[in-house]
Parts: structure tokens; C-alpha cells; sequence
């Protein structure tokens, strides 16, 4: 008998705690009229790493700028904000300054010709965290680059052939190499990835 009462106190318990933990399906007001309770929802919920403009997103290029900055721009007026680094290509090494995210994760780089008092010459992307107005991020696959943009420029650089991607004066590098002069748009892979998105390219 004590075993039936203890598994039958169990058993309220169980209830009582599922009870507790359901969410209202209506919320009554104060005049006695029952509305749908509000839905809590992810605020990111179906934006994945890759896709969608979400209104959380922190980090937006809109119309050539990003953060403030645009290329033509002064750097003299952001580089106290940005980290002193060089990046070395197979066309040697640059002096570039590194764009830090709130977290500390690194975002892309500004490159200037004449150093941190000249103009802002390029803005290369890096992190899938920062996304274009057409929902465009590092990761985003090629055929998902055209799905949102249309038909899209590709060609391999001469030196180190790499394989970009253009469209309305942004430039999308492609995880790909190439060849210099002969690769299109038929030539690429639809899984392959954008590594990078570079205004004033």
C-alpha cells in the first residue's frame, strides 16, 4: 500500500511539473476575452550562419559601406579602431588594417595604397557574420550567389588564380582556383563556397 501512495505521489509530482512547464495556448484579459498568447520565438530562428538578413545581424554592408567605411573614404578617420597587421599573398606582402568584431572575432581588413592617412582603397570580408542587403555572406554557396544576384561575372586573377565572382561593383571571391583568361561562371561548382566579399575591387 505505501508503494502504491508513493507511486501515485510520484505520478501528481510528474503532472504538476509538465503543467507548469506548457506554455499558454491563450492569454484572458481583464474584460474576460481570451486572445492567442504571443509566440516566443529564436529571434534568429530559421536564420542560419548563412542565409537571411535578420534584424539582429550586427554587421550589414549596405550600398559600398561597411561600419562606416567606404572605399574612397578616409582611413585616417576609422584606424584607431582597427588592428595593424600585414597579409601576405602570392603578390607579396601589405599592410593592412584588421576590422575586430564587439566579440573580439576578426571581420575582414581595409587596405589603403597610402598607408592609415590615406583612402580606404578595399574592404575585404571574411567573416560569415557580416552579410550584404541581398542576404549575401562568406559561406553562402555559388549557386545560392546566383539564385540571389542573377547572372554574375567570373574570372581568374593572373597571378595566383583565384576565382572572383562581380556584380553592381561588389566582387565575391570564390573557394576555387582557375585559369587566367578562360574560366566562366559554366566552369564553376555549385557547392563551392564565397571566401570573401570585397568592396572596391
Amino acid at each position: 500500500m505505501k508503494n502504491i501512495s508513493g507511486l501515485f505521489f510520484l505520478l501528481l509530482l510528474l503532472l504538476f511539473l509538465v503543467s507548469c512547464s506548457s506554455e499558454p495556448t491563450s492569454v484572458t484579459d481583464t474584460s474576460g476575452t481570451e486572445t492567442p498568447a504571443a509566440e516566443t520565438e529564436d529571434p534568429n530562428d530559421g536564420n542560419t550562419a548563412i542565409y537571411d538578413v535578420d534584424a539582429d545581424d550586427p554587421y550589414l554592408v549596405s550600398n559600398d559601406y561597411f561600419l562606416g567605411m567606404t572605399p574612397g573614404g578616409s582611413l585616417a578617420d576609422f584606424k584607431d579602431g582597427l588592428r595593424n597587421g600585414e597579409l601576405r599573398t602570392g603578390e607579396g606582402a601589405f599592410e593592412v588594417f584588421y576590422i575586430d568584431g564587439a566579440e573580439g572575432d576578426e571581420l575582414g581588413y581595409v587596405y589603403s595604397m597610402d598607408g592609415a592617412e590615406g583612402t580606404i582603397d578595399q574592404i575585404t570580408i571574411t567573416s560569415p557574420k557580416v552579410v550584404t542587403e541581398e542576404g549575401v555572406r562568406v559561406g553562402l554557396s555559388f549557386n545560392e550567389l546566383t539564385q540571389r544576384l542573377g547572372e554574375l561575372e567570373v574570372f581568374a586573377s593572373e597571378i595566383e588564380s583565384r576565382v572572383y565572382a562581380t556584380k553592381n561593383g561588389v566582387t565575391y571571391r570564390l573557394n576555387t582556383n582557375g585559369t587566367p583568361g578562360k574560366t566562366t561562371a559554366e566552369d564553376i561548382k555549385g557547392d563551392v563556397e564565397v571566401a570573401q566579399i570585397i568592396l572596391g575591387f
